[in-house]
Order: C-alpha cells, then sequence, then structure tokens
C-alpha cells in the first residue's frame, strides 16, 4: 500500500487504515484468512453505503444487498465484478477446506478490493480525493506470527466493523541431531525435534509409562532421553524390558508422524490445523462453527457430554492435537479416531455443498 493511499485511509476512519496494511502482510502468512477478512471488509463497506442511501441492509445478506445496490444504481459495473469476486473467493476459503489457498488467489482477491475501496472513498467518503493506482504489496521483512497476526486482524475488523452503522512439496533433507539405541536398533532423531515435548497420549501403549517417567523427570523432552533405551524400565516400578522395546517402537513412529506433520505445517503455512497422529484436517471458517451435540456426530453420545462437561461447544473449542481429548472422562482412542473421521467428512460435505451451489 502506498503511504498516499495510507494518508487517505487515515483521514477516511483510521481503524480502517491500519487494518488495511495488516491484511497486506496477512497475505503471505495466511492466504485464506486473508480472503476471509478481504471478504469481511467488503461487505462492511457496502452495508455502510446501503446505510448512508437509506437502505435497510440488515434485511439483506451480502450477495443480495449487492444485487439491490446494483439494481438501483449505486454500483458501477467495474465494482460489481470486484464485489462478486471478492465475495465468492471469501466464500471458497471459509467453506472449501479441501484445497490449500494460494497467496496468488489472495493477491487477486485483495487487487479487486482495492478496486472497492476506490469506489467507497472517492464516492461516499472523500469525493475530492483521487486514490492512487493499486500497488501490489510485497512480503514483510519481519517474522510474523501467523496466530497472533490473524487474532489481531480479527481485533481491528471488530473495531472497524462496530465504527459502521485463508504443488507438491520438496522434502529437504533433515539435519540428524541424535541417535536413541534400543539393543542393535537405532532411531536417528531431526534436528527439529531434539527438544520435542514427547506427550503420552501420542504413544498410546506407553502413555502409562511416559507419565510414570514423566514423575521421575527422566521422558518430558526428547532430549531427556537417554542414549540407549535398554533398562530404562528400570526408573519406574512394576513395568518390564518389554515397556522399553515397546516405547522405542512407538518412538520411531512419533518421529515418522512429526516428519509428515512438519511437511504439511508447511505447506499449510498459516492455516489452523487439527491433528490426529500424521493425518489432520483444516479448520475452515464453516467447520468451526460446527456445535459439538449427538446430532451433528452421530454415535458420539458419551464423547459429545464429555467434551460439554469440559467445556467444548463447538469445533473450534478442540485442542489442535486431538489424543489431548483421551483424558477426560468416558473418552477412549477409539472416540477420538472416529470423531476426527467425522470431522473430515464434514469438512468435505461443506466443500462439496459449496462447489454445487457455485456450479463447480
Amino acid at each position: 500500500m502506498s503511504q498516499k493511499l495510507h494518508d487517505i485511509l487515515l483521514e477516511v476512519n483510521s481503524s480502517l487504515a491500519e487494518l488495511t496494511q495488516e491484511i497486506e502482510k496477512l497475505i503471505f502468512v495466511s492466504p485464506r484468512a486473508a480472503m476471509q477478512t478481504t471478504r469481511t471488509m467488503a461487505e462492511t463497506l457496502v452495508r455502510e453505503v446501503a446505510h448512508l442511501e437509506g437502505i435497510d441492509h440488515n434485511a439483506f445478506n451480502f450477495g443480495e444487498l449487492q444485487m439491490k445496490l446494483k439494481s438501483e444504481g449505486f454500483i458501477t459495473p467495474t465494482t460489481d465484478k470486484a464485489i462478486d469476486f471478492v465475495r465468492r473467493q471469501g466464500n471458497t476459503a471459509s467453506h472449501d477446506g479441501m484445497r490449500k489457498m494460494l497467496i496468488r488467489e489472495a493477491l487477486t482477491c485483495w487487487e479487486n478490493q482495492h478496486l472497492i475501496l476506490t469506489w467507497f472513498i472517492e464516492t461516499y467518503a472523500s469525493p475530492d480525493i483521487e486514490v492512487p493506482q493499486y500497488i501490489e504489496p510485497v512480503p514483510d521483512n519481519s517474522e510474523a506470527d501467523s496466530e497472533n497476526l490473524i487474532n489481531y486482524i480479527e481485533s481491528l475488523m471488530q473495531n472497524f466493523i462496530q465504527k459502521q452503522p485463508i504443488p507438491k512439496n520438496i522434502v529437504t533433507e533433515q539435519k540428524v541431531s541424535r541417535r536413541i539405541y534400543y539393543k542393535d536398533e537405532f532411531v536417528e532423531i531431526p534436528d527439529f525435534l531434539r527438544d520435542a515435548f514427547l506427550l503420552p497420549q501420542r504413544f498410546p501403549k506407553s502413555t502409562t509409562f511416559l507419565i510414570r517417567l514423566n514423575g521421575e523427570q527422566q521422558a518430558r523432552i526428547m532430549s531427556e532421553l537417554p542414549h540407549q533405551l535398554d533398562g530404562m524400565h528400570q526408573l519406574v516400578k512394576r513395568f518390564k524390558e518389554a515397556n522399553d522395546k515397546c516405547f522405542f517402537e512407538e518412538l520411531q513412529l512419533f518421529i515418522e508422524e512429526e516428519q509428515k506433520r512438519k511437511v504439511v505445517m508447511e505447506q499449510f503455512r498459516g492455516e489452523v490445523l487439527l491433528f490426529h497422529k500424521s493425518d489432520f484436517v483444516i479448520l475452515t471458517e464453516a467447520l468451526q462453527n460446527v456445535a459439538l451435540t449427538k446430532d451433528n456426530f452421530l454415535g458420539q453420545t458419551s464423547l459429545m457430554n464429555s467434551l460439554q462437561e469440559q467445556g467444548f461447544l463447538h469445533v473450534r473449542d478442540l485442542p489442535k492435537e486431538l489424543v489431548l481429548l483421551g483424558k477426560y472422562r468416558n473418552v477412549g482412542e477409539i472416540a477420538v479416531t472416529n470423531l476426527f473421521n467425522q470431522l473430515k467428512v464434514k469438512g468435505m460435505e461443506f466443500a462439496n455443498e459449496f462447489n454445487t451451489r457455485c456450479g463447480v
């Protein structure tokens, strides 16, 4: 965004000026979230125009309101196309969790948003001011924390709304931190896992064993594990050599899952993901608002009751690491697996319903 445009937006609405700056950063951090936020900004501007023109905007949804403003001559053909593009792309980002949203898609969406801003400023906010030409944003040099940035933009958006009446991956070679042995076998620990937290629930056959070792401050993080796992069971009572072997096997699986997760998180950088082992589901706007009820998750009455007891009312309340749910009453490994599978199905249903409505 040019300094001139920023100065113009400051005169129109300081919240809008700051929001615009932050969304440009978000494009390169989470294209999906940027497209969703851009749609919300466009809808807010359209509703403000309806208010200025004396139209009861609360009686219409976004698409209906756009059509009404167009039919009454308040929206130009160019602006109408831009609004339509931003609205549809924002809807896709909110509902289609089956594919990654690309930076180039978010940039095209943002370019159309610039046309909407130009129309709004020159027609309603500052008719005597000529908005400068669109300048494509570039990535911020600083490393942005995607979650904090998204939360900050959400607060800016709320403030802005209240002031008005989101290719195949190339896997790079992993650096090895160390080796951990069991008898003559060994597993290599990638450098990115050298101090990884060993969540006991990620080791279903060794959960109790790890909890006891954690109590002795022996296996909370990867770097606390000994070079040789033989005899590790002797650190706690009532465990045998078979527990050492079982933990070693599960440690191998854990590392494989974490390597797969690393690839996924790099591929879907900026997305909110719910993980179950090495599999995942993208937490879209549509999916996160699903209520955790027995009607929405058939055959899961006991699980839903337990989750509601813990204050988990919607999918957005669930932990990103779904196996953590196993610590609650009446929540077993099978129930968590079934919940994850149902979440994946619902994600596909939302995507298919949206694509059907759009004629895709």
